[in-house]
């Protein structure tokens, strides 16, 4: 295999791997940006959008789970919000941080119970079921696929921020949650938009993970280790800085996996010592602490 063609393999691999981790990293960050607190039971969230993925495309095919099974991940949002979120906004960081977590391990463990401890895997669907030629390379039209809607999403987010109102707003409230208020902005009902917003994104990244990695017990762990990796390397509260960190995650660590694979476990950790002692608040310089 040629030069450019490993290189190739490697960008293309590397977008595939932070396509999924953009979607809930950015998710991650934006409920940090507004509630001040990371929301440990995310990879719960993930894991429940990939198993309510793999049970409606039994029934009703893989397209249909990526619609339905985002929707009802940003109901469960909805909730999260009400139920959690707004009745411990008194209480302190570290046990709003700690019942989110407390979550997230029971549903985890509902999840083992219903659909028990073994992997599960999941078919693309027969119109991304093929390859395509790249660089002289056969590549798997599914991955491109999950390349295209992490990039779209991505995109989305941005001019979402950018251009919109609402999006304003939670550009104000992530950077002076204080003086936002202060100025009139409704933080309850954005918090309510980006809480179901994020457990949306999880759904759809549960879903594209299927046919990517399979439906595992351990899914939730992995991500939410990797994806709190990513919010701190980006800066706490800063969406770019996320996006950014995810797609610099995703290099080192299909490069280590490829060049160093005895140690392509340290890769992530090793990334984050060397990003915060030139940058402590990170690529982003997120919200330093109140």
């Amino acid at each position: 295999m040629r030069a450019h063609g490993v290189i190739a393999l490697l960008i293309a691999n590397s977008l595939a791997l932070a396509s999924l981790l953009i979607m809930l990293s950015s998710g991650l960050a934006l409920i940090y940006g507004l509630r001040d607190v990371i929301n440990f039971g995310h990879g719960a969230l993930y894991m429940l959008g990939a198993y309510l993925g793999y049970s409606i495309a039994l029934i009703g095919g893989f397209w249909t789970a990526l619609v339905v099974s985002p929707l009802l991940l940003a109901l469960l949002g909805i909730a999260l919000e009400y139920l959690v979120l707004r009745p411990l906004r008194g209480r302190s960081h570290i046990e709003v941080a700690l019942v989110t977590l407390g979550l997230g391990i029971i549903l985890g463990q509902a999840l083992i119970f219903v659909y028990g401890g073994e992997a599960r895997g999941v078919d693309a669907p027969p119109a991304l079921a093929g390859s395509v030629r790249m660089f002289g390379l056969s590549y798997p039209l599914y991955r491109i696929f999950l390349i295209a809607m992490g990039l779209g999403s991505c995109t989305a987010l941005a001019l979402w921020l950018r251009f919109s109102t609402s999006g304003l707003y939670v550009r104000a409230v992530s950077q002076d949650p204080s003086v936002a208020r202060m100025m009139g902005v409704n933080a309850d009902r954005l918090s309510l938009l980006v809480t179901s917003l994020s457990a949306a994104f999880a759904g759809v990244a549960g879903v594209l993970a299927g046919p990517y990695l399979s439906v595992d017990p351990g899914m939730d762990v992995t991500m939410i280790v990797n994806c709190l990796i990513i919010v701190v390397i980006g800066g706490t509260g800063s969406i770019a800085g996320a996006i950014i960190a995810a797609l610099l995650f995703g290099f080192v660590q299909v490069a280590g996996s490829v060049f160093l694979p005895d140690l392509a476990a340290l890769a992530p950790y090793v990334l984050l010592f060397v990003v915060l002692l030139i940058a402590p608040r990170g690529i982003g310089r997120g919200r330093a602490p109140a």
